[in-house]
């Protein structure tokens, strides 16, 4: 059977009354009590499998650098490896009340990112495996690298429990919240880097906090995170002062003639489905060079490419072209390469695209799908005002401040969906969740741990 990762959006369309919805929210309550969807259920699998799965469809030159960032430590082999959790969710309790999710919500993929009008805006910034799904499964995915990040930063699980607790507890509010917001009011919500510099502020006890002074840094740095600085720092000039970037293989890889001319029609059909706007700016600019960069953890291996352009006044814009993979437990059930090539021109540019333009409430003017050579992308600008917290440089009180900021942020994007009202009837008046969830992080955190053994000693 052909497996497609389509994002049906009519499945979130139900015509139903906000009250409605809530209501039907807490009928899941009492088809699915809270104490069912966290009750830990064990898996029974081999996770070289499924890593080989996924696997299979990236570049051979570049696994072994990819095996070696994932095996660092128990989370980032975590961060590496989000087709097991979501083999593992399969075979837990569901709520069955489903929303746009981001489907890789651990702690890692929150950042700070500039919107069109050049504010800088904290919130998810990673959705290659976004879907329509049950929205627990962000929530747990959160809850589980909260636990593994502080267990890496040297925090007991005496320290974490409490944590745990409150990015439930927060996640709540946040669905409160977000409900007794207005219609405009959700859509045009936005979490700039001062708003979490206030937050930061009510709640210090004036104290200062390690957090506060690396949003401080974030702030000053961040303009200066532009295509001009990649420019200055990847690429080099020739004899007539045409820049192109700098070959540092495997990692920055130069590409044969032919998938260049690849890209370049890529572009052009990226063109087609981008803003009218981006589209005319771009006629002020020509493609250069291109090179294959590879990056992150999860998705090192996959295609990936920069595109270096210049303008018609000497000013420069650095795209980056990122394959579009089918989600992963698809990839498990792709039965030849024609269905993974089908599905990947069909349906995970788009996706991808979709799912960031719907939760994050300002994206990247850039961003947009394309495909090209039998697989499916997205371009977006690279590193333009993109910073993140690293949260191995936290203390243990910033750590419970960072990871409840990310719940609340969670439950807002969750609320872009029409169906989320029923997330909110769900949770209504269930406080014990927050530590009934925490428990069934720290089960699952056992399970990470056992397959991060296995993949180590392989």
């Amino acid at each position: 059977m052909l497996v497609t990762d389509l994002f049906n959006q009519n499945q979130l369309s139900p015509h139903l009354s906000k009250q409605a919805l809530f209501d039907l929210g807490v009928a899941r309550q009492q088809a699915v009590p809270s104490r069912e969807l966290a009750a830990y259920v064990p898996v029974d699998r081999n996770p070289l499998d499924l890593i080989a799965a996924t696997e299979s469809q990236m570049l051979p030159d570049l696994l072994a650098l990819r095996h070696q960032r994932m095996g660092v430590s128990p989370f980032t082999f975590f961060r590496g490896t989000a087709e097991l959790m979501e083999h593992d969710l399969a075979e837990q309790s569901h709520s069955g009340i489903q929303v746009i999710i981001s489907g890789d919500a651990h702690v890692n993929n929150y950042g700070f990112y500039a919107s069109p009008e050049r504010k800088l805006l904290f919130s998810l910034n990673d959705f290659d495996e976004a879907r329509i799904g049950n929205w627990e499964d962000d929530l747990k995915r959160l809850l589980v690298s909260t636990y593994l990040a502080g267990q890496s930063n040297g925090f007991s699980e005496r320290d974490l429990l409490p944590i745990l607790t409150n990015v439930t507890r927060t996640y709540r509010h946040g669905v409160k919240y977000a409900n007794a917001l207005t219609l405009p009011e959700r859509f045009y919500f936005s979490y700039e880097i001062h708003d979490m510099m206030a937050t930061i502020d009510r709640i210090s006890d004036d104290q200062p906090h390690k957090i506060s002074t690396i949003l401080e840094k974030i702030l000053k740095k961040s303009p200066q995170k532009n295509s001009e600085q990649v420019i200055a720092k990847l690429t080099t000039a020739d004899e007539e002062g045409r820049r192109y970037f700098i070959e540092q293989a495997p990692r920055a890889k130069r590409v044969p003639q032919a998938i260049k001319d690849q890209l370049i029609r890529g572009y052009h059909r990226y063109l087609k489905n981008t803003r009218e706007d981006v589209r005319v700016y771009l006629t002020n600019f020509t493609v250069d060079d291109v090179i294959r960069y590879a990056v992150g953890v999860g998705s090192f291996g996959t295609h990936c490419y920069l595109m270096l352009l210049s303008g018609n006044d000497g000013s420069h814009l650095v795209l980056q072209i990122k394959e579009a993979l089918p989600l992963r437990a698809s990839l498990t059930s792709l039965s030849s390469d024609r269905d993974l090539r089908l599905a990947q021109e069909r349906s995970a540019g788009c996706r991808i695209v979709t799912a960031q333009k719907t939760l994050q409430s300002a994206s990247d003017p850039f961003l947009g799908a394309s495909h090209f050579g039998h697989r499916s992308y997205y371009f977006r600008q690279f590193r333009d005002m993109k910073e993140s917290i690293d949260v191995a440089k936290l203390d243990l009180e910033s750590f419970g401040i960072y990871t409840a900021t990310c719940a609340f942020l969670l439950a807002i994007a969750h609320f872009q969906s029409p169906t989320a009202p029923m997330i909110a009837g769900y949770l209504h008046h269930q406080k014990p969740v927050d530590d009934t969830l925490a428990d069934w992080a720290v089960q699952y955190a056992g399970q990470v741990n056992r397959d991060y053994q296995i993949f180590i000693n392989y």
